[in-house]
């Protein structure tokens, strides 16, 4: 069940820690984030201590003087889940709730998230004072939202973590010949005779830096396995939260694509939510994170994290440089997607970790720079949220698959140091997209591919077989599809193919593979070469093929193992096409070849030029274009080409075909006619 709430208002806030400071000196804390018109404010989150400072004994009278003031000032509230942050007496009462790390060490208290997801007790104690707040404040009439604790991550190594693995295996296997049988465990003597003799490796999935030898099929279920604890941890929470009154549920996901598979998670919550903390030389690594929130749900995204000015967890980075570009990137969020954008913090920590991040106001309630620029924001989404609601972004034309679990297999079984999936699939695939202004989702393989006219599937070596059924019925009825590099090689246990080496495939690619090599120290001496011209070296993997039937080659490898073998494939495949990479390929050519169908499907650039502009469409219930977002991410200025024209709502200027942005200027079209 999901909330049934309906949301029509843009939020505009921050982050608020009442329990830091002496009651006299709240309402003069609100009365400021009145003045500046913020309209949604973030409590509780690591509250634990304060709601029960000891072991059944809950105080809540303090926060719900907290929720009045703020609903007296017309705020809104998103209430958060502590359990980010358990007490001392619960961590010293029962220390096997704190977690283990990977060397066997139990964390201790003093920091947060230093729990254990997978822990009985601990879930226990998370549902009652779960239960407990929206018991005391869930039918507050401030009450907007919920976030379950915050920016979960980790894995956790202690032995009630290995226990449970051990029954958790045996649900999935059954038996241990099974599960030796599915993973060839004679190899290496690695078979087992009984779950508990399993061992729970270290497993640093989603990146590469410390690549694992372990057995493959074993990380991945470790990974497969620590997650779904985190999954079963958030919907506990969920349960206890849609006892109370209907309001809609989210929690922030840190990083992009890692050990943390955040799409699943974010499946049975109403919202997905994020913390995003970039630099102004770095914001254009964010338009992937915004590409994927927008993609999870039809509900718009929420930023619950963000800097107000700079950031500072540890070192201090001036995340944005200058005013400019605090508006920039917080009216970049709203327009990639989101309805919500919080700042991480409102007031200064005069003790403890992050004293030094950016804030609204110092530890005195004095005001940080920024303060005219968050009025200024306060007033364009007032003026202009209406527009942006009912004008939602549109989906794009063109998805892009993507999922954590090809991140854990590009890191545990690497082919390469350089093939960090994350990395690869932004810079190669997502990025050009982007800076042609070709309107685009990242999508889970568990989306709903109709709503797309050209999927890119690249570097998803496990392609689960639900997924591989949709997919072939969606090319059949028309859709058209880049496949490739690396993809579909895999069973969903990682381990290779017996009796092909697509697992069905091949149908689709009408070929089979013929040779597979590594080009790598040699990509000089090979090309692919097109039958139209063009040509790169390939990278890092080339799958070469046997074309049956009509299948059109698209370019041929020229040098090395593959010399003279087809490398790019284009398949009719029932009404749809299926067009094969066998390596990956430079931009002009990766570009070139979905060039191919884009044509056929109609799908064209909403603009043209600036390599930093983004150029976002806001689209009426029939998914015409209705306006357009556009945001210079860049401190130069830039000129593009719009292909809508349209007023400026924010300037009030008629604008059409070129148009010229200063730096980190925000435009925002109406282009309704």
């Amino acid at each position: 069940m999901t909330s049934s709430v309906p949301d029509q208002t843009l939020h505009y806030g921050v982050s608020w820690y009442p329990e830091m400071w002496p009651e006299s000196e709240w309402a003069a804390d609100v009365d400021r984030m009145a003045e500046v018109g913020f309209t949604l404010i973030r409590v509780f989150e690591f509250a634990w201590k304060r709601f029960e400072p000891q072991e059944g004994a809950y105080e809540f009278d303090w926060a719900r003087k907290v929720l009045d003031l703020l609903h007296q000032r017309g705020i809104q509230v998103m209430l958060g889940t502590p359990t980010a942050a358990p007490p001392s007496w619960l961590t010293s009462a029962y220390p096997e709730v704190l977690g283990v790390n990977k060397n066997g060490k139990r964390k201790t208290h003093g920091m947060r998230k230093h729990y254990n997801p997978h822990s009985t007790r601990y879930r226990d104690f998370s549902r009652r004072i779960t239960a407990q707040m929206v018991k005391e404040l869930g039918d507050h009439p401030a009450v907007h939202s919920w976030q379950i604790d915050n920016e979960m991550s980790g894995f956790d190594y202690g032995p009630e973590t290995q226990n449970r693995f051990h029954q958790w295996l045996e649900t999935q296997y059954g038996t241990i010949d099974h599960l030796n049988e599915t993973w060839a465990l004679q190899f290496w003597s690695q078979a087992y005779d009984r779950f508990d003799q399993i061992p729970l490796v270290v497993s640093n999935v989603g990146s590469i830096e410390q690549p694992e030898r372990h057995h493959p099929s074993l990380m991945m279920a470790i990974a497969r396995f620590q997650n779904q604890a985190w999954t079963s941890f958030m919907q506990e929470q969920l349960e206890e939260i849609r006892k109370g009154p209907d309001r809609p549920v989210t929690t922030n996901m840190t990083g992009f694509i890692g050990a943390m598979d955040w799409p699943r998670h974010f499946k049975g919550l109403d919202r997905s939510g994020a913390s995003m903390y970039a630099d102004l030389n770095y914001y254009h690594y964010k338009f992937c994170v915004m590409d994927l929130l927008r993609g999870q749900k039809s509900e718009p995204y929420w930023l619950l994290e963000t800097a107000p000015n700079w950031s500072g967890g540890g070192p201090v980075w001036n995340i944005h440089h200058d005013p400019r570009g605090i508006r920039a990137f917080t009216w970049l969020s709203m327009l990639m997607g989101g309805s919500m954008v919080l700042y991480w913090q409102w007031r200064s920590h005069w003790a403890g970790q992050e004293m030094q991040h950016g804030t609204c106001v110092n530890q005195n309630g004095d005001w940080m720079p920024g303060k005219e620029t968050w009025q200024t924001l306060a007033r364009e989404f007032r003026e202009h949220g209406a527009f942006l609601i009912e004008y939602p972004a549109g989906r794009g034309p063109v998805g892009i698959l993507c999922d954590s679990e090809s991140a854990w297999y590009n890191s545990i079984d690497p082919i390469d140091p350089s093939n960090q999936y994350a990395n690869r699939l932004r810079d190669e695939i997502q990025m050009p997209l982007v800076q042609r202004h070709l309107h685009r989702d990242l999508v889970h393989p568990d989306a709903d591919f109709d709503a797309y006219r050209v999927l890119i599937v690249p570097w998803m070596a496990c392609l689960p077989k639900e997924t591989r059924d949709r997919l072939g019925e969606w090319v059949k009825k028309g859709g058209r599809l880049l496949l490739g590099p690396h993809t579909g090689v895999r069973t969903e246990e990682t381990t290779l193919w017996l009796g092909s080496e697509y697992g069905g495939l091949e149908e689709w690619m009408g070929a089979t593979q013929s040779v597979r090599f590594t080009p790598h120290w040699v990509e000089d001496l090979q090309d692919v070469v097109f039958t139209n011209g063009q040509r790169c070296h390939p990278k890092i993997w080339c799958e070469a093929f046997e074309p049956h039937g009509d299948t059109e080659v698209l370019a041929r490898y020229e040098g090395g193992y593959g010399d003279g073998s087809p490398a790019v494939l284009s398949h009719s495949y029932g009404e749809g096409r299926v067009i094969t990479l066998g390596t990956s390929l430079d931009e002009t050519c990766y570009l070139s070849v979905l060039q191919i169908l884009l044509d056929e499907t109609g799908v064209s650039p909403l603009a043209s030029g600036g390599d930093r502009v983004l150029v976002i469409p806001r689209v009426d219930p029939k998914g015409n274009v209705a306006g357009l977002g556009i945001v210079n991410t860049r401190k130069e200025s830039q000129t593009i080409l719009i292909h809508h024209a349209g007023r400026d709502l924010l300037t009030g200027e008629y604008l059409q075909k070129e148009v010229d942005l200063s730096p980190l200027q925000v435009r925002l079209l109406d282009c309704r006619g």
